[in-house]
C-alpha cells in the first residue's frame, strides 16, 4: 500500500492525555460504533491513552466501525463514499528542554492573550509531539478540517 493521509504536526503540552479522552468522545458523537485501533473503546470515563514504548511512537486509529477498518486496510487514509475516512494520532513523549526564539500564529479565545504571547520565546520541559493523520489536506477538505477543529478544540482552545 502506498503511504496516504495529511499529516499536522503539533507540539502539545502534558494535557494531552486529557485531551486525547476529550478527542475520543468527540469522535463517539461522531461515529456510534468508533472502533479505536480496532476495538470498540473502554467506557467514556474509563478510556486511557495507552503509553508508548520509549523507543516507539504510540498509534491510536480511529475509524467507524468494522467496514471502515476493511476500507483503510485496503485504501489506506483514505475518503471513503460517505465523504469519511480513518484517521490516526501518532504521539510521543518528550523531556528536555525545548526552546523557541519567536512564537507566531497565535490564536486564543482571550483577545487579550494573542498581542501578550505573539513574538515572545517558548520553553517547555514536558511535552509531547503529536501528528494527526487526516485523510486529505484540511484546507481543502471539510470532514478532515473537522477532524483537525476536534482535535485543536480537545484543549480548550478553538480552531
Amino acid at each position: 500500500m502506498d503511504l496516504t493521509g495529511y499529516a499536522n504536526d503539533f507540539t502539545v503540552d502534558s494535557a494531552f492525555p486529557d485531551a486525547m479522552r476529550r478527542f475520543v468522545a468527540r469522535a463517539r458523537q461522531r461515529w456510534s460504533r468508533l472502533l479505536l485501533s480496532g476495538e470498540p473503546p473502554a467506557g467514556e470515563a474509563d478510556w486511557r491513552l495507552p503509553e508508548p514504548d520509549d523507543d516507539y511512537s504510540g498509534i491510536v486509529t480511529f475509524s467507524a466501525g468494522p467496514e471502515m477498518e476493511d476500507f483503510w486496510e485496503e485504501n489506506g487514509y483514505a475518503l471513503d463514499d460517505s465523504g469519511q475516512g480513518p484517521y490516526a494520532v501518532f504521539y510521543r513523549r518528550r523531556t528536555g528542554p525545548l526552546h523557541a526564539t519567536a512564537i507566531s500564529g497565535i490564536r486564543a479565545d482571550d483577545p487579550d492573550i494573542e498581542p501578550a504571547v505573539e513574538g515572545t520565546g517558548l520553553l517547555m520541559a514536558e511535552y509531547y509531539t503529536v501528528s494527526l493523520l487526516t485523510p486529505e489536506d484540511p484546507a481543502t477538505d471539510a470532514f478532515s478540517a473537522a477532524v483537525v477543529r476536534d482535535f485543536v478544540e480537545s484543549f480548550g482552545a478553538t480552531a
